[in-house]
This record gives C-alpha cells, structure tokens and sequence, in this order.
C-alpha cells in the first residue's frame, strides 16, 4: 500500500491525531462528567473509599458501613488517588479531574496498543475512537467504574513494552512493562487476573509469533503453531522472568486483599445481576449490558472477524475477542456458566467481558474506518457509486451514531437509574446534633446516593454498597443488594429489611431515613415513628429505647501490612510515571515499533459491503425507532394494549396521562376524575404498591366494543395483593378508550368535623450546653406490665404470646424481647413483628406474638428457660391507633374464622390503611394467637368502612408449654403478671396507619 496517498495528515501521522483525541476528551468527557456523576451506579461508592483514605489513610477498618469492615477488601490506588486529591477539591471535583485523567492515559494506551497491529494513522484513529466507543462511554457516565478504567489504562500502556521484551529481549522493556502492569494490579484486581487471559497471553503468543522470520506466517496453521512454540521455547528465560515477576507483584503488591481473601472468604447467598440474565428473556437486560456496549462492534464484526482473523500472529486476540463476546452474552446460553463454573458465573458481572472484547476491536475498527475514510474501500464506493453515495453513507453513519452517544450520555434522562438527587446537608445537620451519631441510622430510596452520604459523615449505618465485605447473617443469606432498594429485590429484599427493622436493638439501629413513602407501611407497623420531615423533605422515622452503638472490635491487621496497603500501591503509580519519564528520555527507540509486520487495507466484498452499510442501517434504524416510539407509538390500538398501558401510566402516577384513556365526553373532564380519585382512592394498595404483573382476558370483544378483565399483583411492603378488575371499553376512530364507571361517593353528615385528643410533648430540661445534662433531662419510666404471657407450641413452630399494658397516665412506647436459653447455654434473642403495637395510649393495652426463628433449630426440650424484657419510654408519636371497631364473627368452619370488620373513623384525617390486631384467648385467659390484618382501601374521616378478615383459630392444634420457666421484667426489673380478666373468644384492636404527620404539626 502507498500510505502517502491514503495519509489524512502528511507529518507525524498519528500524533495529531492523538493530540486530538485527548482535546476532545478533556470537551466531552470533562465538561459532562462532573453533572452526570450523581446518575452513575458505582461513582458513590468509589468517593466512599475515597473520602475513607483521605480520612485514615494507614488505618483499613471503617465502621460506618455493615458495623464495619476492612478496606482491604479492593485494591486501594485508585481510591487513594481521589482521597489525595480531595485534600485540594471537594470530594465530586476530585473524582471528575481523576476520571478525565484516566481517560486521557486511556486514549495513550489505546494509541499504544493499537501499534502493536497496525501503522500510527491508525493507532491515531483508534485514540479518537477511544474518545467516543460506546462500551467506554457507558462505563463513565453511566457506571461510574473507576478502577477498571484505571486498570485498563494501565494494562494497555503495558502491552507495547511487554511485546517489545519478548521480541527484542531488552530488560527496558520488562521494567516499564512490569511498572505499568503495577500499577493495574493495584487498581482492579479482576482486570489484573483475567487481563493476563485475555490480553496478556494474545500479546504473548503474537510477540512470540513475531520473533521469528515473518515469513514463517505463511506456513500452515500447524507449522506455524509449531514455530510459535519453538520460539516461546527459544525465549523461555524471558517467558518465566516476566511470569515470576508477575506473581511477586500480583501477591506482593495487594498482599493484605489476598490475606483477607483467605482469612475471611465470601460466603453469601449470589445476588441477581442483569448480566447474567438470558437477554431473550429480559431484553431490556440484553440491551443494557450487551447491545448498547457493543453495538459498534456489531455493525463493524464483518472487518472486525476479516481482520483478526487474517493473519496467524491474531490467532491469541481472534480467541480472547470471541471468548470474550461468547462470556458477555451472560446466561443467554449455558456455555459461559459451564466454562467459568457455577460459583464464578454468580460472582462475575459478565459485562466486564463484553467491555473487553470492545476494547480489542479498537484497533480493527479503526483500521476499517481508516480505509473507509482514505483508503481502499473509499476508493471502491467512489469507483462504483459516486462520491455522493460515499459521502452520504459516511454523514448517515457519523450523525446517527453521535445521536446514540449522546443518548448514552444522558441514559439517566430517558430512562431514570437513580432517584431524584437528595439534598444530604439537612441529614448531615440532623446526624451532627444532639448526639445522633450514637446510634446507626438507614437510608431508605436514597439509590447509590447512601454511599455519598456516608462519604459526608462519620455517622453509621447497618447499611452498605460494596458486597464483598458484607458479613451481617440478615443480609447474606438472601440475595439483597442493599437494604437502601429492599422492594426491587422482591421478597427477600422486604424480609432482610423487616429483620433490620424488628431486630433495631441488635444494630443500634435508631433512625431510618425515608425518601420513598412506599415503605411506611412497613416502618409503622415494625414499631417506627414518624420524627421530623427535613427541609429537604426526606422524613425521619425513628424506633424507641434503642441503645447506643456498642464497641465493635475491628478485625486486626498487622501493622506492617497497613504500612505496605498505604504505601506500595501509590508508590507503584510514583514509580511508573519516574521510569515513564527516564524513558523517554533515554532509550526511546525510533524504530520503536519495526517489529510489527506491514498490513493492507483490502477488505473482501462481502466485508466492505457489510461493514459499511450495517453502521448506517443500525443507527439510523434505532433513531428512526425511537422517533416513532416518541411520535407514532399507538398506545391504543386494541384493548389490550390500552389496558395495558393505562395501568403502566397509574403505576407511575402519570395521572394526566391517565386520564387521556377514558372517553372523552364534556360531562368527564381532568378535574371531575383527579377528585373523585382523590375521594375515593386511597390505602394500601392504590398509594403504596408497585405493579409486579399484569395479565389480561378478554371477555366480550365486538367490533367497536369490549370488556377485558385485568389480573394485577401489586407488591407492598406489607406482601403481595392480588385485584381482579374488568374495564368496559368502546372504539372511537381508530382508538380505544375506557368508559368510566360511575362513581357515587359516600359524603360525610357533616361538612364541618372536629376531633379532640391530647398531645404530647417529651421536652425535657435539658440546659444550652454542648455537655450532656443527664440528671436534668431524665424523665420517671412509666408503670407498665405483663398481663398475659405464655409459651405456645403449634407442631415445630413456637412463640410466644401475651398482653401488655400500659397502667400510666402518659402514652409510652415499648421494646419488647424475649431472651431463650438453650440447655447449651446459648442464648437466642426474638422481637416481635407487625403483630404488636409499640406505642400506647395511657391505660391502653396491646396483644403480641414473638415467632421464634425456624433457622435456629431451637426445640422445646432444648429451652432451659426465657427472659422476657420490656423496655418503655415516654412517647410523643405514635400512640393513635385509628376509629372505632365492632367486630362479627360470621361462620366457622375448619376452625376458619370468617370476621366482619367494621370500622368508624372519627378522626379529622383519613385512616390511609385501616387494621386491626386480632387475638385468639381460650377459656383460661390465654393468647393462643396474634395477627395483624389489613384492609387495602382507605377510610376517610367520618365514614365507615366494612371488610372481612379471615382468622384461622388454633386453639386445637397447639399446646400451652408451662413446664418452661417464663421471666418477666420491665425496664430491667423484675415484674409479675398484673391480673386480667379471662374471656374466651377472638379480640380485636385497631391498629391503623395514619400518613398524615398529626403529631407534627
């Protein structure tokens, strides 16, 4: 080839185009970073560590998250970097200036790497490539994957200099390879682990392949393979050097990760990932992690599998790229679980893959562009088509594919990863004020933003975002990410969270900070009380006599070791940047690249064709796709399909949206349907639940007309609620439209309606001093005892329960636990759950149950005996429990008790989730059982409500154990039962949720 002919610049070939790739880095990713930073998925976390280096930098163990951990869980440089930076910027800034630095060493190493293949014209366009490569956009801004960025910044400046040690053997070149392979291995272990696979065996076999007269790539495949190993032989001084060298740095470098790896291994229930998902199945899964990433790959594989596959001396990356495809389509097929075997497929995102297999196209891609832009296959479209044709196939290309990165650049915007940013100075005053900091506290909708707030407080939580080195029993037996999204986890995401939330006493756990109202529910009737909304309008809920973080001790580590873990990464970076600038300096070679064997740019036609067209008809297919989903999608064009939607629209309370699915008429407009939704909405199941499923049925469908019957299953914090609804629906046009229903609403008597009850406020006097006044500021407990308390055995299961009371003339709210003892001498702790109330109104008693835990393998004859503690305090919230209840028991039947619930709200708000806490008493007094029973739909204030609650009698199937000793205590000290009436037969309490913040105000 005449590479004059075909150059874009004539002089210095590629390192304009470098020069211009990095500028156009530092225009596009530096100016976006820093406001695309709060939408990123890992960007917190990463600022976590961050902030915990640039706080104790020789000291691994942070308490703040899991009760605490070692930082030495992840390899420490990049986290060190940001920490040391943040002495200088605020925490975002610093991470923003170290992202674009890391970009910049990318494009240099991609320029780099790309030498090793090809001429610097196209190293220079795969540095420009670099800038704009979808899979490296969405690691930046929609990630947020610093170290393996870093990792593989540094992985690719070391393959020129690895590749130039095996052909030419000089020692330079090992010591800057192994100073830049230093550096990755202390900024992302798994780069470092599978980069020698993927990256660093293919460089390996093609220097070796390289060593030898190039004629010798013209032999068979057989030959050749051959000639590889006699050349591999030929340098195997140099081969073992750099394996050993390798391994002593692997080890010694992050050796404290590996100890830690080894001492304290990871044993934990895998969590889902959308990687590992069959993309058939969950397409949107496929279109995140696999098309998106590498949807340029596709439109170029035609080149991309022409030029890898070639030459004889591509065979190593050939494999690596294909490999790396095959791993990245995660569990579409089952080779990559039987290749990676079942343990490391739970572990890996298998994104990772599909990010590298981007990153070893680069330099083919790039030779492709290059031809098509100036080169050969140029020449063919203009030969045989024209100019025009070449240039409008290259605009259609270049335009569409700017739109899509653009549309990566702001994926937050069309498709919303996080939740709406949280202003955290408010929580950060809270935490800082009267001693708050003394107990955890749990971020709830906060999304990766906990790992900011975290990153701005010393305070403490239960809580974390780095799996790895989570240790807490209620978090790792169940595939939970965080507790922070326990409701897109579905049940054992809600069941790790009810344990936090009942078992608050074992954490410390005091305060929960709530941004998504869909957890109230839960946070009520678990025993929590609203305290204060911030002005950010984040509410503060709060459980009572909860006390104070006791001391954790951390997990020791010799001191040597946090000398090396603080020292050896940061000057591993010091090191490779020194040796960098000696270099070149000193021995930079001219000729630095003559080893590398001279390629054309013929391309068959079949590839020409494929890969030249497949761009533009990918890209400006997807751009006409979404213009029609924007502007032509027809939400209404059968029944189903309204159904459909219309329920996805209320799901997201896009109400307005809503409304455009009913027939239009003048008599039902926007106004008439917001209030009669708001009159007769409400509860439950319309104001605290996500759709989960929708299915549909038709039941009549004509021409114009139609009924379908819609099955939905909404997911609450409470459990799942199934609703069976059928919508009539008439044809107007070429649209469907739902006909509304009639609605006549229950007016209350009277328009006007007042309610008396008495406030409490727990003030205290507590004097203007930063020193704690105990004496002044402690308030007489209250009078409060057992009035019922027995040990029931229902076939393996036991629990206990009773009643309680609270005899004083203040409301109270109560911890209650009961301590069992084994014969062993072990003691197990139990909480009671929903069915309890833990506020009460003065004279105001309660029934509860404590389900002992099935896991423990706790029987009766293993019980010695069980210590029942209440712990009371002063209440100011919490202590209304809704209306006034009269209760019917209608059949009996297989000891079924079908109850009629009615309920009035005399209240002057509305009763959001109207419940009652039925128990079951026998004729001797005692509480055979305890259950809490909810009703869906609100009940507004002067208005009844009637429903069924069904309650399964046990006083047949279960014994009353009384040869177990039960101990009471109040408040530490010893208690007897106080004396109750006997009165067989089911009780009933109300127990409701009120949302609005009454005791506030």
């Amino acid at each position: 080839m005449n590479k004059g002919k075909y150059n874009i610049w004539e002089d210095y070939y590629g390192k304009k185009l470098l020069l211009v790739a990095m500028i156009l880095s530092l225009l596009t990713h530096g100016v976006i970073m820093y406001y695309t930073l709060p939408g990123t998925y890992d960007a917190f976390v990463h600022m976590f560590f961050a902030d915990h280096y640039a706080r104790f930098w020789f000291e691994p163990w942070d308490y703040r998250w899991y009760t605490g951990f070692l930082t030495v869980s992840y390899p420490p440089l990049v986290h060190q970097l940001i920490g040391l930076l943040s002495k200088a910027f605020p925490l975002k800034v610093a991470f923003a200036i170290f992202a674009n630095g890391i970009m910049l060493i990318l494009i240099v190493g991609v320029y780099r790497f790309s030498k090793i293949f090809f001429d610097k014209m196209t190293a220079g366009i795969a540095a420009i490539l670099t800038v704009v490569l979808s899979s490296i956009v969405e690691t930046l801004h929609v990630y947020g994957q610093m170290p393996t960025l870093t990792g593989l910044a540094f992985l690719l400046n070391a393959l020129p200099f690895l590749y130039q040690y095996i052909v030419k053997r000089s020692p330079v070149y090992l010591v800057m390879a192994m100073s830049f392979l230093a550096v990755t291995i202390s900024s992302h272990h798994v780069t470092a682990i599978f980069g020698m696979v993927f990256f660093i065996a293919p460089t390996l076999f093609m220097a070796a392949a390289d060593g030898p007269s190039k004629g010798d790539t013209k032999k068979r495949i057989g030959l050749f393979l051959l000639s590889v190993v006699k050349s591999a032989w030929d340098r195997k001084k140099e081969l073992i050097l750099f394996g050993t060298i390798m391994i002593v740095m692997a080890v010694g470098l992050i050796f404290p990760y590996w100890y830690w790896s080894k001492t304290d291994p990871i044993t934990q229930v895998s969590i889902p990932h959308g990687s590992r998902d069959n993309f058939f199945e969950k397409t949107s899964s496929g279109l995140i992690f696999y098309i998106i990433p590498l949807m340029l790959v596709f439109a170029l594989l035609p080149a991309i599998s022409y030029n890898i596959t070639r030459q004889k001396r591509y065979i190593g990356w050939a494999v690596s790229f294909y490999l790396c495809l095959l791993l990245g389509s995660g569990g579409t097929t089952p080779i990559p679980k039987m290749m990676l075997g079942e343990n490391a497929f739970n572990i890996l995102t298998l994104d990772r893959f599909g990010f590298w297999a981007s990153i070893m196209a680069i330099p083919f891609m790039a030779k492709f562009i290059y031809s098509f832009l100036a080169g050969p296959v140029r020449d063919f479209w203009v030969e045989n088509f024209g100019s025009k044709v070449h240039f409008i196939i290259t605009g259609v290309s270049g335009f569409t594919y700017f739109i899509f990165i653009i549309f990566i650049f702001h994926l937050g915007s069309f498709r919303p990863l996080q939740p709406k940013e949280v202003d955290i100075d408010p929580i950060i005053n809270f935490l800082n004020r009267d001693e708050h900091m003394r107990w955890r506290f749990l971020t709830l909708g906060f999304g990766d933003q906990m790992a900011w707030l975290s990153s701005n407080s010393l305070a403490a939580t239960v809580d974390g975002n780095y799996h790895s080195a989570r240790r807490l029993p209620e978090l790792t037996t169940r595939p939970v990410e965080r507790l922070e999204n326990a409701k897109f986890n579905g049940e054992a995401g809600l069941a790790s969270l009810n344990d936090f939330l009942t078992k608050a006493e074992k954490y410390s756990l005091k305060y929960v900070f709530s941004n998504d109202r869909y957890y109230d529910p839960l946070l009520y009737y678990s025993g929590w009380d609203r305290t204060i909304r911030l002005e950010n309008g984040i509410m503060v809920w709060e459980k009572g006599n909860i006390s104070t973080i006791k001391p954790v001790t951390p997990k020791e580590i010799h001191p040597v070791l946090k000398i090396t873990w603080g020292t050896f990464p940061v000057m591993s970076l010091i090191v490779a940047i020194g040796l960098t600038i000696f270099y070149l300096k000193k021995y930079k070679d001219k000729d630095y690249f003559s080893s590398v064997p001279e390629t054309s740019h013929y391309y068959p036609i079949a590839a020409v064709y494929g890969s030249s067209l497949l761009p533009a008809i990918i890209f400006s297919g997807l751009l006409l796709y979404q213009i029609k989903e924007l502007l032509f999608l027809d939400e209404q064009k059968d029944p189903e399909t309204t159904v459909l939607n219309f329920y996805n629209h209320l799901d997201f309370q896009r109400f307005e949206t809503a409304f455009g699915f009913y027939k239009p008429t003048p008599t039902y407009t926007l106004d008439q349907y917001l209030l009669e939704k708001s009159v007769n909405d409400g509860g439950l199941l319309p104001s605290y639940a996500k759709l989960d499923s929708i299915s549909t049925v038709n039941l009549n469908l004509e021409s114009d007309k139609a009924a379908v019957q819609v099955n939905t299953y909404w997911r609450t914090s409470m459990g799942i609620l199934a609703e069976t609804d059928t919508l009539n629906l008439e044809k107007i046009k070429k649209s469907w439209y739902i006909i509304p229903e009639s609605v006549v609403p229950e007016i209350p008597p009277y328009q006007m309606r007042s309610y008396t009850f008495t406030l409490y406020k727990k003030q205290g006097k507590r004097v203007i001093s930063s020193f704690p006044t105990v004496k002044d500021d402690l308030i007489k407990k209250a009078f409060a005892g057992y009035q019922k308390a027995n040990l029931i055995q229902n076939e393996d299961q036991l629990y206990i329960t009773g009643q309680f009371l609270n005899a004083d003339d203040i409301p109270i709210n109560v911890a209650l636990k009961a301590e069992v003892e084994a014969d062993s001498g072990k003691i197990y702790t139990y909480y009671p759950e929903k069915e309890f109330q833990y506020n009460l109104w003065p004279k105001a008693s309660t029934y509860f149950q404590i389900n002992f835990t099935a896991s423990d393998s706790l029987t009766l004859s293993k019980i010695k005996s069980i210590k029942l503690y209440a712990d009371t305090d002063v209440s100011q919230n919490g202590y209304i429990h809704g209306g006034t209840i009269g209760v019917k028991q209608e059949s009996v039947a297989d000891n079924k008790a079908m109850l009629q619930v009615n309920m009035y709200n005399e209240l002057s708000t509305d009763i959001n989730i109207p419940g009652v806490l039925l128990a079951e008493e026998d004729k001797d007094g005692v509480i055979r059982k305890v259950q809490l029973t909810t009703h869906r739909r609100a009940v507004r204030s002067g208005l009844h409500i009637d429903f069924d609650a069904e309650f399964e009698k046990v006083e047949n199937v279960t014994t009353v154990v009384s040869k177990v000793p039960i101990q009471l205590f109040v408040n530490g000290s010893g208690r007897k039962m106080i004396k109750s009436e006997k009165k067989a037969g089911i009780h009933a309490l109300p127990h409701c949720f009120i949302s609005q913040e009454i005791y506030l105000q």
